[in-house]
């Protein structure tokens, strides 16, 4: 199984095919296979987006998240978001699906229409672990995967160490069944107080950039076990309020990108393949 590393441009301003090019050219000169593309914040036009990615062989992966008032807003939303983003070719389709204040039963009815989405489109929809969704604590996902299975996860495990106000060692039985069902890694580091560390190269952080990452290889075990070809990581360590920063000047105590290259580099190093 290869791990193929994408490049979030949640942190750079990407406004225009000038930048878009400049920060494709990093990105493939740093190493990545690919982008995740929001698509809810991100304006350039799909012609130019193709163009520029054909141009260096990169993949996409494309986000996109339900909206609206109630559930058959969020049902629309869904929808019309999946066709949006299949135009792009993405090896895959992130989704921050429903909302944490919908019923168990309402939001089902949300996972059970993307995979249906996804076996009409023979593309693989993932479903964000993430606060605001009903996917926010460990409890809530397991609900959902006991009444779909099949349904795929991306870990932002980051989330949960806020939730549950603690490194989630508590509840390794859950995380193994879990971690079964995911198909793609937010990798960024949170703590119990909040989602992003300051710098994951910090040492006052290594207990938890290890636990984490203890975690992400449980995850890739069983992607390993299924005989999965290729998983995909996309680092991601975000601007403010995600980033700390200075009180005073508001400047980021730590460089995002760099944070999120390091982030790329140990994980290649750290997360076993076996030959």
């Amino acid at each position: 199984m290869k791990l193929n590393f994408h490049k979030s441009l949640w942190e750079v301003q990407c406004t225009n095919a000038n930048e878009l090019n400049h920060h494709l050219q990093v990105i493939q000169d740093e190493g990545y296979q690919g982008t995740e593309l929001f698509l809810p914040f991100y304006d350039i036009d799909l012609s130019t987006t193709l163009k520029a990615h054909a141009k260096r062989e990169l993949d996409i992966i494309t986000g996109i998240a339900t909206q609206g008032d109630n559930v058959q807003a969020h049902l629309t939303s869904l929808i019309k978001q999946v066709e949006c983003a299949l135009l792009f070719s993405p090896k895959l389709i992130n989704c921050h699906t429903g909302r944490d204040i919908f019923s168990l039963e309402d939001n089902l009815i949300l996972f059970e229409t993307a995979l249906e989405l996804e076996q009409k489109h023979g593309i693989t929809i993932t479903h964000e672990t993430h606060r605001f969704r009903p996917t926010f604590s460990t409890l809530g996902t397991e609900q959902i995967i006991d009444a779909l299975p099949e349904l795929k996860l991306n870990l932002d495990i980051s989330h949960w160490m806020v939730v549950h106000e603690s490194d989630l060692k508590d509840q390794q039985e859950r995380l193994n069944k879990l971690f079964n069902s995911v198909y793609h890694i937010h990798g960024r580091v949170g703590f119990e107080e909040g989602p992003q560390v300051t710098n994951p190269e910090d040492q006052r952080w290594q207990a938890h950039l290890i636990n984490h990452t203890q975690c992400w290889q449980k995850v890739v075990n069983n992607a390993l076990t299924r005989e999965q070809k290729v998983f995909t990581i996309t680092p991601e360590f975000g601007p403010f309020p995600y980033a700390h920063v200075h009180p005073t000047t508001g400047e980021h105590l730590a460089d995002i990108w760099k944070a999120n290259r390091f982030m790329k580099q140990y994980l290649s190093e750290q997360l076993i393949i076996p030959k």
